[in-house]
C-alpha cells in the first residue's frame, strides 16, 4: 500500500503540473412550478489548477436554433449541492484525487411551450488528456435539452451519484452515475464524443475531431448499460482520459430532452478493488441486472459480502432514491467478520403501500478502499399483492427479446381482456417508424417482428384501448 501511495503521489504531481482547472461538468433543469425553470450548472475542478469564476454565462436556444436568453448563473459558497448534498466548493467525498465541486444556479422564466436547449462552454481543456489531439486548445462544451409544458411540471433527469475520478489499470471496474427522473419518465444511457465550442453551430457545440475511445484490454472496452447507466471498463494504459455520457428522457416513447455529462478518468497503476463475493447469489433478469422482488409492508434485506485483499478499510455508500427517502429510507449495518479483509453489509428496507409501482427502484452500492471504488447496481421491485409475489416479468410489463437484436425479435405482453392494440416502433428522436393495429386475446401474447433498422436504440410501444401505453427499449446491433 505504501508503494502504491507513493506511485499515486508522484503521478498526481505529474498530472497536476500540466492540468488546467476543469475536469468535467453537467447541466440539469429543475421545474417545480409552471413557467419557472431553475438551471443548475455543476463543474468539477482540479484543486491544483485555476480557480473558477464566481459567475458563469449560460445561453438558451429554442428548437429553431434562435438564442432566446443569456443567463448569468452565480456561485454561492454558503449553499449545498441540491442533489449530492455536498457543500458548494468542497472536495468530492471518497475521492483520492483533489476534485472540487462547484455549482451555479439561475432562474429561466418561460411561458412559451416548446423544446429548448441550454448551453455552457469554457476554454480550455486539460492539456494532459491522452485521448484528444491538442486538448489544451479545445473548449469544454455542455448542454441540456428540455421541454417547456405549461400544463405540468417537467424537469430534466439528474445524477444521484458524484463522479469517480480514479481508475486502476488492467482491472475490471464499474461506476454508476445513477441518473434519475422525478416524474418517472423512461431514461436511456449512451456514450458520446465530447464536444467543443464552435461559433455558429447549433447550439454552438460540435463533436471533437480526433477523439479516440479510452484504451482497454481485450473484452474490457468502455461501455455503458443502457438500462441502469452503469459504466464498465478495463483500462489498459495509465493516463488522463475524457468521456461523455448522454442521458435521454422519454415519455410514452417520445423524447422530452437529454443531458450531457463530461468527465475525466485518471488511470493509475495496478491496484486492488473491493468486490462482492456473493453476487452470484442474486437472481438476474434477461439483461443481466441483479434484482430483488418484495411485497409492500414486508421487509427486504440484501446481505452483501465484500472482500479486498489489499486493505482493512472498506467504506460503503448507498446511492438511489430509497436511500434518500427522508420518511422511509433504506438503511445498512455492518456485520462482524473473522476475516480482516472482508466486510459484511446488511441493507434493510420495508416499503409502504405508497412505494408500490411497476418500475423498479434502482440502487447502487459503492465500496471504497481509500484509493479506488467499485459500484454494483440492483433493481428492487415492490408489489402490492399481499397474497404472494407476482410472476410478472421482472423488467417490464412489455418485454422484447432477444435484446440486443439484429432485426428479428418477439415482444411479449399479458392482457387482462381481449382488445385491439395499437403498436408502434419509434427511434430515439420520437419519430414513429412503424405503426400497426392488431387484435390480441386475453392472457399472454407474443408478437413477432422482423425489421431492418440501422444500429441504435429504439422503442417498442403498445397502446391499450383505455389509452394506457407500455414501452420497452430495444437495441439494434447490425
Amino acid at each position: 500500500m505504501k508503494n502504491l501511495s507513493l506511485i499515486f503521489l508522484i503521478l498526481l504531481i505529474s498530472f497536476s503540473g500540466r492540468c488546467s482547472h476543469l475536469m468535467g461538468g453537467e447541466i440539469v433543469v429543475q421545474n417545480d412550478q409552471v413557467g419557472n425553470y431553475e438551471i443548475i450548472l455543476t463543474l468539477y475542478r482540479d484543486v491544483s489548477g485555476i480557480l473558477l469564476n464566481s459567475n458563469q454565462t449560460l445561453k438558451v436556444f429554442d428548437a429553431g436554433g434562435n438564442q432566446v436568453s443569456t443567463i448569468v448563473s452565480s456561485l454561492d459558497s454558503s449553499t449545498f449541492h441540491p442533489v449530492f448534498g455536498i457543500p458548494n466548493m468542497s472536495l468530492l467525498p471518497n475521492n483520492s484525487y483533489g476534485t472540487e465541486i462547484c455549482f451555479y444556479s439561475a432562474i429561466f422564466p418561460c411561458f412559451i411551450p416548446g423544446d429548448y436547449t441550454v448551453t455552457w462552454n469554457n476554454c480550455c481543456r486539460n492539456p494532459s488528456i491522452a485521448n484528444l489531439i491538442n486538448p489544451g486548445a479545445l473548449s469544454m462544451f455542455l448542454d441540456c435539452s428540455f421541454t417547456v409544458d405549461l400544463t405540468t411540471t417537467t424537469s430534466s433527469p439528474y445524477f444521484l451519484s458524484p463522479p469517480i475520478v480514479c481508475v486502476p489499470v488492467n482491472t475490471p471496474w464499474q461506476y454508476n452515475p445513477l441518473p434519475f427522473d422525478e416524474e418517472g419518465d423512461s431514461l436511456s444511457w449512451s456514450l458520446d464524443v465530447p464536444y467543443d465550442y464552435v461559433p455558429g453551430a447549433f447550439p454552438n457545440g460540435y463533436p471533437i475531431v480526433g477523439y479516440s475511445v479510452p484504451p482497454s484490454l481485450a473484452g474490457g472496452s468502455l461501455t455503458i448499460n443502457p438500462y441502469t447507466g452503469q459504466l464498465s471498463w478495463t483500462a489498459s494504459v495509465t493516463g488522463n482520459y475524457v468521456y461523455t455520457v448522454i442521458c435521454e428522457e422519454y415519455r410514452n416513447g417520445l423524447k422530452l430532452g437529454e443531458i450531457r455529462r463530461d468527465m475525466q478518468f485518471i488511470v493509475l497503476p495496478n491496484g486492488n478493488l473491493p468486490s462482492l463475493s456473493n453476487l452470484n447469489n442474486f437472481t438476474t433478469d434477461s439483461n443481466g441486472i441483479p434484482f430483488v422482488e418484495c411485497m409492500a409492508n414486508n421487509p427486504v434485506n440484501l446481505d452483501l459480502t465484500v472482500i479486498d485483499s489489499s486493505s482493512f478499510f472498506i467504506a460503503f455508500d448507498g446511492i438511489g432514491e430509497i436511500f434518500d427517502d427522508s420518511l422511509n429510507p433504506m438503511t445498512y449495518s455492518i456485520i462482524s467478520s473473522n476475516n480482516p479483509y472482508e466486510k459484511q453489509f446488511n441493507l434493510s428496507w420495508t416499503p409502504n403501500n405508497s412505494d408500490e409501482r411497476e418500475e423498479p427502484y434502482i440502487i447502487t452500492t459503492r465500496f471504497f478502499n481509500g484509493t479506488f471504488s467499485m459500484d454494483y447496481t440492483f433493481f428492487i421491485y415492490v408489489n402490492g399483492d399481499n397474497t404472494g409475489i407476482s410472476e410478472r416479468n421482472p423488467s417490464h410489463s412489455l418485454k422484447s427479446f432477444p435484446n440486443p437484436t439484429s432485426g428479428s425479435f418477439v415482444s411479449e405482453i399479458t392482457l387482462q381482456k381481449s382488445q385491439n392494440i395499437e403498436y408502434f416502433i419509434s427511434n430515439k428522436e420520437g419519430k414513429v417508424i412503424c405503426l400497426k393495429n392488431i387484435f390480441m386475446q386475453s392472457g399472454n401474447n407474443k408478437v413477432p417482428f422482423d425489421v431492418n433498422l440501422p444500429s441504435g436504440l429504439y422503442f417498442i410501444s403498445m397502446k391499450l384501448e383505455n389509452g394506457q401505453v407500455f414501452s420497452d427499449k430495444i437495441l439494434f446491433k447490425n
